[in-house]
């Protein structure tokens, strides 16, 4: 593959080539910024002409940062897609080996549509980054200190805000995400339709908390389709914090900034939640399509098909997975959210962006009637009672001599194995649950 990356001709030393779903990356194909990065005064809105040695020392290193991240994306997410890959391949066999032990004949998993989306985006990022950060804006904190409490002019200064309740300057970085295609022609259509997709961030870059409004992503979205994310990068510089110091304290806020705010793959499903959850939907299409001689289907569709994919997630990836993954959407998510919290940035007149946060009081209810709660009660049979629990529902369940509700069957399965009442049986599972799912709030 040719260094075309950014334009310029010089590489970084070859690598072994990395593979994914049979796609070879080469990662000689990344290239060094041979041009240094632009400076400008944040006050003038003109080219930087001084001297100072923090500002030089940072921005001789800014590309070197810039590249070096960029790089270690391509690998980590290589890296991420395989391991996702290969253990959601073992994870489909074996939940379908489970399913079928119960007369589950139509659970599948349409691979056409797998990992769709983040192919792309690994070819594109592969071959042309995203990020042309254009310019660095320097701002000298003893003069923005000595102008309050006005603030400058300009355009670069709705990026800084000062911090009344810390008594700090604080910086912002904002995007915009572009996706922009024609879908392919269809009957009359001769030309297809045009698709555009937006998606809008911003984070503060001190306090590494921001928001996050995406339309989501279409599985048939080419290479070509993203746009390049165009933004400058404010530095603040002050006069106090000895040289070496600062200069690594810019250099390690940029790359932990880049961590949030160059992330080509989150659109609607974060980093941390993308690819998690086994195949619930799967299942639950598949037990819907299936008799079973229950009544209460809704209810019984719901708890069963969650039982199924816990047990696999369970041998997988532990019960940890599970409690995890449920207190980070139930206590620490929101789709808005970028970074470590919620920050809406509303620093200038006009700018009235609204969002929902997380809720880290939300309370935990685990209720049998309610599909949810019974999820956890019928968990903590099967991680008492292991292979003896999934024997005996598979026995009850088979039996068709007579007709039984869902939350029955349930409880006489967790009678049985346990060996107490069901209404005992749950006050202690309830107890045990609310425990496990608060070490993971």
């Amino acid at each position: 593959m040719a260094c075309t990356l950014f334009g310029f001709a010089r590489c970084l030393s070859a690598e072994e080539p990395m593979e994914f779903d049979g796609q070879t990356y080469q990662l000689e194909a990344f290239v060094i910024y041979e041009t240094p990065i632009k400076v400008i005064d944040g006050m003038t809105g003109e080219k930087y002409e001084g001297t100072n040695p923090v500002l030089l020392d940072f921005a001789d290193t800014f590309n070197d940062l810039l590249l070096g991240y960029h790089k270690k994306l391509l690998i980590h997410e290589i890296e991420h897609l395989n391991f996702r890959l290969e253990d959601g391949l073992a994870f489909e066999r074996e939940l379908k080996d489970l399913s079928t032990s119960f007369g589950i004949k139509r659970f599948d998993v349409d691979h056409t549509k797998w990992m769709i989306k983040e192919k792309t985006i690994l070819y594109r990022l592969n071959t042309e980054p995203f990020y042309k950060i254009e310019a660095l804006i320097y701002w000298n904190v003893d003069e923005l200190n000595r102008m309050l409490p006005n603030k400058p002019q300009g355009k670069y200064a709705k990026d800084i805000h000062y911090n009344e309740e810390k008594g700090i300057w604080e910086r912002r970085v904002t995007t915009h995400w572009k996706v922009s295609y024609l879908k392919p022609p269809t009957g009359r259509n001769r030309y297809g339709n045009p698709v555009n997709i937006e998606k809008f961030q911003g984070l503060n870059l001190d306090t590494n908390e921001g928001y996050h409004f995406s339309q989501g992503l279409n599985n048939n979205v080419p290479p070509s389709g993203f746009k390049d994310v165009k933004l400058t990068y404010p530095v603040l510089i002050n006069s106090t914090e000895p040289r070496e110091e600062q200069v690594s304290r810019l250099q390690q806020t940029f790359v932990r900034n880049l961590i949030h705010i160059y992330d080509p793959f989150s659109w609607m499903a974060r980093r941390d939640t993308r690819f998690r959850g086994g195949f619930y939907r799967e299942m639950s299409e598949a037990v819907s399509k299936n008799r079973f001689n229950v009544r209460d289907r809704e209810w019984f569709d719901q708890v069963f098909a969650r039982l199924l994919s816990d047990v696999i997630t369970v041998q997988h990836h532990g019960t940890q997975e599970i409690y995890s993954l449920y207190a980070l959407n139930r206590f620490h998510l929101s789709r808005n959210i970028l970074g470590e919290d919620l920050d809406l940035l509303n620093w200038n007149e006009g700018e009235k962006r609204e969002g929902v946060g997380p809720n880290p009081n939300a309370k935990v209810s685990i209720r049998y009637k309610s599909p949810g709660g019974a999820r956890f009660i019928v968990l903590d049979a099967y991680m008492r009672f292991a292979d003896k629990f999934v024997d005996a529902l598979r026995k009850n369940l088979s039996n068709r001599s007579w007709e039984i509700s869902g939350q029955e069957l349930f409880k006489r399965t967790i009678e049985e194995v346990s060996g107490v009442p069901f209404d005992v049986y749950e006050k202690n599972a309830i107890k045990a649950q609310k425990e496990m799912i608060e070490k993971y709030r």
